[in-house]
């Protein structure tokens, strides 16, 4: 797997500190960030695409700007629906929304359900996050957590137990809450809790939050392995995102129905003007035929009234009198006094003309998402494998075991067994993470001739050795 260089450092979040907000003069150092952090991306990208996710990835301003209300405070890295699954809902969302409220906030993120990075001067985080004005999101979860049935104390619905399971599945650092008020451990999540922060965030404005917050000095103490972790930390909340944003294949609240409904209806209304204009197009045609056809008239009779007698031309001047050859001689009728001749002519160059057809734009293909994984140099690879654990043939895995991890969002990762419960589960420190995990989906590994240095929050950074005097 290929690890972009997102690597934050102490100037990248120096960057976003408050004084600095509202500065354009800072604003090459957080384009540096935000250029890195896109980077980084596209293997969130396409690990989404494995699971059947399909999503746009854009970044916020790194400036001052109206879609930040001039503070840029923050760098956000969103994954979320397409554009054409973005406009369908629009038009939608845009029926009850005033021109007041567009202006005073233009940017577009708040009406949509997304998965999303955020690094402030203080802390970097990964989280899924609804906002209440994302209303077709918000009433899609809500159909998902009715009440707890009080005898069984358990979700009245499958469908809220389907959440509560999705949420007791992420590791144990993640939390849940309403803004940046207080947050509560994913692995206590009720439906009634679940409904309580929606209540609380419909009240305050401010989104549902979903995921994990780092600290600035344990970022920066763990850069070398943060890029990775949170990559999948950003896989392991793609379920949660798959259950509450509305889509076709997970539309809970008809909505599906309502949009052929809306269709339909704009169908009808063009249709209907289409026919309207078309009608008056062919009025005002016709008028302008009766006009013009009465000023030719009018002109003629004028102009028949003001001529002389006519001068002989050249076909009368030696026209013979015996009449042989008369066909070469014979003066062309003028369309002026023919009424046959230039008539059709005009009528046709002043009547309906054809619309020019529109050329559609060709529709750009897809990019092609870029290679998650380039080849390493053969002299990397065999020392690599010189020291690259081996699974092993046989063995039980005990507390304090080294395993890795079979399948899932953390997929091909070593951690270290810190407590088996008894049920076929055991609690597996990965990194930054501990996460609960079935022992089927671990294999035991055993060290290889050289052991590499386990880079964890156990084991401090060894000391520079000292310069010689010189």
């Amino acid at each position: 797997m290929s690890h972009p260089s997102l690597h934050l450092t102490a100037r990248d979040f120096d960057a976003y500190a408050a004084e600095k907000a509202t500065s354009k003069a800072y604003s090459r150092p957080r384009l540096e960030v935000k250029q890195r952090a896109l980077a980084w991306a596209r293997d969130v990208v396409a690990r989404l695409a494995e699971l059947g996710i399909s999503v746009d990835v854009h970044g916020s301003d790194e400036h001052p700007s109206i879609r930040n209300k001039h503070r840029a405070d923050c760098q956000w890295v969103f994954f979320w629906r397409d554009q054409v699954a973005r406009d369908e809902l629009d038009r939608l969302l845009d029926r009850g929304r005033s021109i007041s409220e567009a202006i005073d906030d233009p940017s577009p993120y708040t009406r949509h359900a997304f998965l999303a990075l955020r690094i402030s001067e203080s802390e970097v985080q990964v989280c899924f996050a609804v906002h209440p004005d994302a209303k077709v999101d918000v009433d899609n979860l809500r159909a998902r957590v009715p009440a707890t049935d009080d005898a069984t104390g358990e979700p009245a619905s499958p469908l809220a137990a389907e959440l509560t399971s999705a949420l007791h599945a992420l590791p144990e650092q993640f939390s849940f809450g309403a803004g940046g008020g207080e947050r509560v451990a994913c692995s206590a999540a009720t439906p009634d809790a679940i409904a309580e922060m929606l209540r609380r965030a419909a009240d305050g404005q401010v989104p549902l939050w979903i995921g994990w917050a780092v600290p600035r000095e344990t970022a920066i103490e763990h850069a070398d392995i943060l890029d990775e972790q949170l990559e999948d930390a950003i896989v392991a909340l793609a379920p949660i995102y798959r259950l509450v944003a509305w889509s076709r294949e997970n539309d809970r609240i008809a909505l599906d129905r309502k949009l052929e409904g809306i269709e339909q209806e704009r169908a009808r209304a063009h249709a209907e003007l289409e026919a309207e204009n078309e009608r008056w197009r062919s009025e005002q045609a016709r008028a302008r035929e009766r006009s013009m056809e009465e000023a030719r008239a009018r002109g003629d009779e004028r102009v028949e009234a003001a001529l002389p007698a006519r001068r002989p031309t050249l076909a009368t001047l030696f026209k013979s009198t015996s009449g042989a050859g008369g066909g070469r001689g014979e003066p062309r009728p003028s369309p002026k006094h023919g009424g046959e001749g230039g008539a059709p002519a005009r009528r046709a160059q002043h009547g309906e003309g054809e619309r020019p057809a529109r050329a559609e734009a060709p529709q750009r293909p897809p990019a092609e998402h870029a290679p998650r994984a380039q080849r390493a140099p053969a002299g990397e690879a065999d020392a690599a494998a010189r020291v690259a654990p081996e699974p092993a043939k046989g063995g039980v895995i005990e507390k304090g075991s080294r395993v890795r991890v079979r399948r899932g969002p953390f997929g091909d990762k070593i951690g270290v067994v810190s407590e088996l419960d008894g049920r076929g589960g055991a609690r597996v420190l990965l990194g930054l993470l501990s996460t609960r995990l079935e022992i089927d989906d671990l294999e035991l590994v055993v060290e290889g001739r050289e052991r590499p240095a386990l880079a964890t929050s156990h084991r401090k950074p060894l000391a520079p050795a000292p310069r010689k005097a010189r």
